[in-house]
């Protein structure tokens, strides 16, 4: 019944947004709503696609209204880095909250079925077929793991051609840790997940991306949490707790970046880090002023790339009838070795193509929002969106319909929709690509090492077959 009540919310934000200029209420509302759907959902089933849906909210719609209420151009900041809305907000969000609304309704819309496959009975179902495989071979996800983080260690020194794959082998690592987390009887099973966690971190903190340990993390502890009961209460105070350390860490990753990508500091890193970190969160209210949030701001207001768009099309450039996504689609389904000139992903061409700007030493990206605007307008790009919320949909439940064969392939939901997540700031194509490599992968990987998946091989299965027979 809660499913139906929240997509008949969403479908009622989603048509206001269409007949009114409320949007400030409408805006909060469609933030509030996914934020309780997802808090009411923990630790009964995944949050995948509310999370996704959640991040297209908070980067399109509501870091947008702080915008244009905060940074417009009489703020400094916004003026010296060139970060306030360029374009007014109703023309804005007359197009951005009906078709960031419409992708939250379709892409959380419930099924026609009375159990939802990732949600109470049904997905303790499944965990429990995969528990009674894992307790079969309770050791299988630490090899995952250790083969993910083996190949991890080498990315760097591959060919740009198999570096993607190599990289999923490393997502993969993340599957195992949910066969580690799922396994009843695998010992020492706390300890490997502190080491992993460690592990993860030290590379973050190696690099000096944390992009993984947020995305990645979300989902995984959406996992963690599965069975698990906790109050209301207690859910909101963990949210506003997880709110906090990424406004720090925000503040923080530009010092540490600074620091170590420009050789300034070469002692600790995790010394670095740790002491970046206490003086941040010192600061306490300090951390909320305006001058504080302003690199939140900067970084995760995708509306400005999106404004940026509509500012240039179709005043200076007109719409192009869908004419770039035509070869986006065909360039996902199509190897470089048969078109070494396809579109690659990535925000240098889309920016320049859409937004008119050439991006250099940073990246950026107009993001499907973008796209769709400046490929069908507004009418069109709203349909564009309700369209992308239901192929995500249909790839995610898709996942649920085979798992009724192989449970296991639950745990691949991360490696599937990691880069699904954060979307919001990437394109079409790669959403595409991230999709169909992936979902390749994880085929190939059922074919080849199919007790990964607890799929017993054909031609052991008729040997097995043979001998009882002639016994």
């Amino acid at each position: 019944m809660r499913h139906v009540i929240f997509s008949g919310l969403f479908a009622l934000i989603f048509i206001l947004s269409l007949i009114t200029d409320w949007y400030e209420l409408l805006g909060i509302s469609l933030l509030v709503l996914l934020l309780a759907m997802i808090l009411y959902k923990i630790g009964k089933g995944i949050v995948l696609l509310e999370v996704t849906a959640l991040l297209y909210v908070f980067t399109c719609v509501f870091m947008p209204m702080i915008g244009y209420e905060f940074y417009s151009y009489n703020n400094q900041l916004s003026r010296i880095w060139v970060r306030y809305m360029p374009i007014k907000p109703l023309i804005y969000f007359g197009y951005a909250l009906p078709a960031i609304a419409g992708f939250c309704l379709i892409i959380t819309l419930p099924t026609f079925k009375k159990k939802l496959p990732d949600d109470g009975e049904a997905l303790q179902d499944t965990i429990a077929r995969m528990r009674l495989q894992l307790s079969a071979n309770p050791k299988m996800g630490i090899y995952i793991m250790i083969v993910g983080i083996a190949v991890s260690l080498i990315t760097k020194f591959l060919p740009d051609s198999i570096n993607f794959f190599a990289i999923l082998f490393f997502f993969g690592s993340f599957a195992g840790l949910l066969y580690i987390h799922f396994a009843p009887s695998f010992r020492y099973k706390k300890l490997v997940i502190l080491l992993f966690m460690v592990f993860i971190m030290a590379n973050a903190l190696q690099t000096g991306m944390f992009t993984i340990v947020a995305y990645m993390g979300i989902t995984i502890f959406s996992f963690f949490q599965l069975g698990k009961k906790a109050s209301m209460l207690k859910k909101v105070f963990f949210l506003f707790v997880v709110l906090a350390f990424f406004i720090v860490l925000q503040n923080v990753k530009m010092s540490y970046r600074k620091n170590t990508w420009n050789k300034v500091y070469e002692g600790s890193k995790v010394e670095l880090f740790t002491d970046l970190f206490a003086q941040n969160a010192q600061k306490g209210e300090m951390l909320l002023s305006q001058k504080a949030l302003f690199p939140l701001y900067s970084r995760t207001n995708q509306g400005y790339q999106v404004a940026i768009v509509m500012r240039r099309v179709p005043m200076i450039q007109p719409f192009d009838d869908g004419k770039r996504l035509i070869t986006v689609f065909a360039s996902a389904f199509v190897p470089r070795f048969l078109w070494p000139d396809k579109p690659e992903a990535g925000g240098k061409f889309n920016m320049k193509y859409y937004a008119g700007f050439d991006i250099k030493g940073w990246s950026t990206n107009v993001g499907p929002l973008g796209e769709a605007y400046g490929s069908f307008g507004i009418a069109g790009g709203i349909l564009y969106m309700l369209l992308l919320g239901l192929f995500l949909r249909w790839v995610y439940l898709r996942v649920f319909s085979l798992a009724r064969k192989t449970p296991l392939l639950i745990c691949w939901l991360p490696v599937l929709f990691y880069q699904i997540t954060s979307s919001a700031e990437t394109d079409t194509l790669q959403i595409l690509n991230s999709i169909i490599k992936s979902a390749f992968f994880i085929w190939l990987l059922t074919k080849l090492l199919p007790g990964w998946f607890a799929i017993a091989r054909k031609d052991l299965a008729r040997r097995r077959s043979l001998r009882s027979t002639m016994a």
